[in-house]
């Protein structure tokens, strides 16, 4: 088993993301998946990945010229520098860019937790407004209406604080955008003078 992304709560439907880090040989072929069927020998190395003693240049075994973080779906990373002197180094670079991979391509995907508190507040507005109340409950349309523009307030801030965490995490403006469906210049403007109002009040 390689990494798996957003477990539990978060997972993904059909659970297709997971990383695996793989040697890129002299020739510029992908080495064999590590499935940890050396496991025991790396527990006994302490390394992560068995690539850092598969493919060392060593006793007769092919030399990764670099390492390539791949993902169940598909993606595939591009090639980075191997070290075999700190393998870990480079498991921490590589499993970085696999998650960043798998917070672009899941930003639109909401987690099962989410579908159900949308699903929710569905039912709630259906009954306030009259579309589907329970017998002798009576419909309440301006509660529903306050509910609504309560909502309205509390989800544009949310958004700011996303966005704001988003450019924090080092995600760029193109990236942010298509999560908040528009366009990377509308993104921009909407939410750059926040993040400007944010940098002047630090001290």
């Amino acid at each position: 088993m390689g990494w798996l992304y957003a477990e539990g709560e978060n997972e993904s439907e059909g659970g297709n993301h997971e990383g695996w880090v793989v040697a890129v040989l002299s020739d510029g072929t992908d080495g064999e998946k590590d499935t940890f069927d050396d496991a025991e020998e790396t527990w006994a190395r302490r390394v992560q990945w068995a690539w850092s003693y598969k493919y060392d240049g060593k006793e007769g075994r092919r030399k990764a010229q670099g390492l390539r973080v791949v993902c169940y779906c598909g993606w595939r990373g591009a090639r980075r520098p191997v070290d075999f002197a700190d393998p870990d180094a480079c498991d921490v670079q590589l499993r970085q860019e696999w998650e960043r991979h798998c917070e672009i391509s899941m930003s639109r995907m909401l987690t099962q937790r989410l579908q159900r508190l949308t699903s929710d507040l569905a039912v709630a507005f259906d009954e306030l407004t009259g579309t589907c109340n329970k017998d002798g409950e009576p419909a309440r349309p301006l509660l529903a209406a306050y509910a609504a523009t309560s909502l309205l307030m509390d989800v544009e801030a949310w958004q700011r604080d996303a966005v704001r965490a988003a450019r924090k995490g080092g995600f760029s403006w193109d990236e942010i955008s298509g999560p908040l469906m528009m366009s990377k210049q509308s993104a921009h403007e909407k939410f750059a003078k926040h993040m400007e109002a944010d940098a002047e009040e630090t001290p």
